[in-house]
């Protein structure tokens, strides 16, 4: 049985744990407050730059064209001729082929100069001055960067002038231009910076002590790469494949311009369907265009959380 003095020392406890827990439920209101107020500008313009647009584009996908005429209605046809089309469905797997070998060859060379650069230069001040010649190209016009390939490519180019010179070739040769091989090389080079950067930072804040404990214990410098550096680099390597393909998807200039036209993916036909007007057909393929990005970039999401690379 307790006291009087403890049965006033409860009652004076109990209000004090009242108002702590009325003031940390205050204290979460106010920070859920801040934080929906800090959010609300970036919330805004995600909802007027990205979602109000690709509903959009999902809203016209379902309009009717007649002719010139665009008739404002929910309509199944164009979905019906876009999913029915052999010719659509080979060109969405020919963009997903042409994003695939692309990433493959950015993915594999990015990590090797990425490699090259951490382990190999010792001088940071080095590393960092062939990194900016890596990104150097990218001060200038993407345009610009595509149409130089063409006098240094091209069947009157400089690579064709060098080679018939020296007697490698009898005359000009056309398989460094306007072909898949060509896009798929323009392609890679423009796109592989995306990974060299990510690999490079990523190998070099492994501690070199880690390298040294593995080599110390046995491994060779093969297995010290794959089981100790390639999965801490991880992250850099899909985040920079993740960039990659996000350009990739929508890069129609180097198909144009590069490979001739030759081999059309859905983007650059996206493109010209819209030119012609025929707005419902460019924005249902605009949505299988969104759609097979999202695949692709799930994929790199659940090979590696790149949540933790924030």
């Amino acid at each position: 049985m307790r006291t009087p003095a403890e049965s006033a020392g409860t009652r004076g406890r109990a209000p004090a744990a009242s108002d702590h827990a009325a003031q940390l439920r205050a204290q979460t209101r106010r920070r859920r407050r801040e934080t929906a107020l800090l959010l609300t500008p970036a919330l805004l313009w995600v909802l007027v730059a990205v979602v109000i647009p690709l509903g959009m584009i999902v809203w016209v996908s379902f309009w009717r064209a007649d002719g010139p005429t665009l008739v404002h209605t929910f309509d199944l046809t164009t979905w019906d001729n876009v999913i029915s089309s052999g010719a659509f469905r080979s060109l969405a797997w020919q963009t997903v082929k042409v994003v695939l070998i692309v990433l493959a060859i950015v993915a594999t060379v990015g990590l090797l100069s990425g490699y090259f650069l951490a382990r190999f230069v010792r001088s940071r001040r080095l590393a960092a001055m062939l990194l900016m010649l890596a990104i150097l190209p990218f001060w200038t016009s993407y345009v610009i960067r595509i149409i130089t390939w063409q006098p240094l490519f091209g069947n009157r180019g400089v690579l064709n002038y060098i080679l018939t010179k020296v007697g490698i070739l009898d005359q000009p040769a056309d398989v460094f231009l306007y072909n898949q091989t060509a896009m798929i090389f323009a392609m890679a080079s423009l796109y592989v910076v995306f990974v060299i950067g990510p690999v490079f930072w990523a190998l070099s804040r492994i501690d070199d002590d880690v390298i040294a404990a593995s080599r110390s214990l046995g491994a060779s410098a093969w297995q010290t790469f794959w089981r100790v550096e390639f999965p801490l680099a991880k992250g850099g390597l899909v985040a920079g494949c993740f960039f990659a393909a996000i350009f990739l998807f929508g890069d129609y200039a180097t198909e144009q311009l590069i490979g001739g036209g030759t081999n059309p993916a859905l983007s650059g036909t996206i493109r010209a369907i819209a030119g012609s007007g025929q707005w419902p057909t460019a924005a249902a393929l605009s949505v299988v265009l969104l759609a097979l990005a999202a695949i692709v970039l799930g994929v790199f999401m659940k090979i590696h959380d790149l949540r933790r690379e924030l």
